[in-house]
């Protein structure tokens, strides 16, 4: 049983509506007033039927009472429309009717299992008092004669997400289902539910429901973790399947953080050069913006650094380069950083962190989650510039001006912008 009150089923990388019934029951909340009022009371918020044979039937019921000092009325008493076919519902509690304080009614549920898997169910008591919208969920499996000859095991038996900022997707971590057997295993449902479920989604990679998982095989899908606030999010990974005994329950978890802030790096062009100079530094970008230092103009490209050293991070130098080249130089990598001072101590360095930034994979040019590739295009000149830029049509027109790439892997990626 899942007595968790959110669910949604796994889906592809976009949140969609759970096709599973979506329900909250919230403990009635007493509230004491100088005034007479009514109040809203069930015996139980929740029917949990647990495993039950399919083709048996068995039957819960919840008291409904008014438990304050004043007459109240049903607005509306109806059944949930996403309550499964396997609940039958008689009440006592009907539309327009009142009750008067010490007054109670009855919802009766039986459960009876049409087919193998879990199923739910909801009853709506939308009322005249102060807990307007009250509903009773309930909750059952059926199983059947395959209950109980195959077994799932997770792996990693925990799926912990490292820390992640608030509003940005994690990188996927992949999540291996190994049926243990003997018989074959057939999904029929991939849920994730739990307190915080929405701040996860997955990615069915070859475990998919109705495709069976032969015994001792295995399947995999890709979970992400995009919290909606900071602090521990936590939700589960459930399975369901007729050869299961009892549902298959992952734990999934991670750490919103709050967003780290930004700066933006300006970027400005000198038409009589046919220089670009970046800058993310007030009084740079002032000076240039006003004409103190006539002839430069922005070209309205910009991309975001972070103004502080963080986890992920590298310090970004300033090399100027003095006349006749007039120019400046940046590189994130203070080993770069370290040969240009040696190669050419001519060059003045003018700060050794102008801003911070991540740095891609040496070997691969790839960057690191939430961030996007910084080109770094040499002019090939001898009045030696380079161009620092974000969007790929803009390296390919100075590629075509005849500028070369600078940076790692293939596509020549010289840093790692936040996005």
């Amino acid at each position: 049983m899942m007595p968790d009150a959110a669910r949604h089923p796994l889906v592809r990388r976009c949140r969609r509506a759970a096709a599973a019934l979506v329900i909250g029951a919230a403990a009635v909340a007493l509230v004491a007033d100088a005034a007479a009022a009514g109040l809203i009371c069930t015996s139980r918020d929740s029917l949990m039927f647990g495993n039950r044979a399919v083709g048996s039937s068995t039957t819960a019921a919840s008291t409904v009472t008014n438990c304050g000092d004043a007459p109240w009325s049903f607005r509306d008493v109806s059944i949930h429309p996403a309550t499964g076919p396997a609940f039958q519902i008689a009440s006592t509690c009907i539309t327009g009717a009142t009750l008067k304080p010490g007054a109670a009614c009855t919802i009766s549920v039986t459960f009876a299992p049409l087919v193998a898997g879990q199923t739910s169910g909801g009853f709506w008591l939308h009322n005249t008092t102060i807990n307007a919208d009250q509903l009773v969920t309930f909750y059952g499996r059926g199983v059947d004669t395959s209950s109980g000859s195959a077994a799932l095991t997770f792996l990693p038996a925990v799926a912990a997400f490292p820390p992640q900022t608030v509003g940005v997707q994690s990188a996927p971590l992949t999540v291996v289902l190994r049926n243990g057997g003997p018989a074959a295993l057939t999904p029929s449902a991939i849920i994730l539910n739990g307190p915080s479920a929405y701040d996860f989604l997955g990615v069915s990679d070859t475990c998919q429901v109705g495709i069976p998982i032969a015994g001792g095989d295995s399947c995999s899908l890709a979970l992400y973790f995009q919290p909606g606030a900071t602090g521990d999010r936590r939700a589960n990974l459930v399975i369901d399947a007729p050869e299961l005994a009892a549902l298959a329950i992952l734990q999934v978890s991670g750490t919103g953080t709050a967003a780290l802030p930004t700066v933006d790096v300006i970027e400005f062009h000198h038409a009589a050069l046919d220089h670009y100079f970046i800058s993310a530094s007030a009084a740079d970008i002032d000076a240039l913006d006003s004409g103190r230092l006539p002839g430069w103009t922005r070209t309205g490209l910009t991309f975001k650094a972070r103004a502080t050293a963080v986890p992920g991070t590298s310090p970004v130098c300033r090399f100027y380069l003095p006349p006749p080249l007039d120019s400046h130089f940046y590189s994130a990598s203070p080993a770069e950083c370290a040969a240009v001072a040696a190669k050419w101590p001519q060059f003045v360095l003018e700060a050794p962190d102008v801003f911070q930034i991540a740095l891609p994979a040496t070997t691969s040019g790839a960057c690191p989650v939430s961030t996007i590739p910084v080109y770094r295009l040499f002019n090939a000149r001898a009045d030696a510039n380079h161009r620092y830029t974000t969007d790929p049509a803009v390296k390919a027109q100075m590629l075509a001006r005849g500028y070369v790439a600078e940076g790692y892997g293939a596509d020549a990626t010289s840093m790692c912008a936040p996005q």
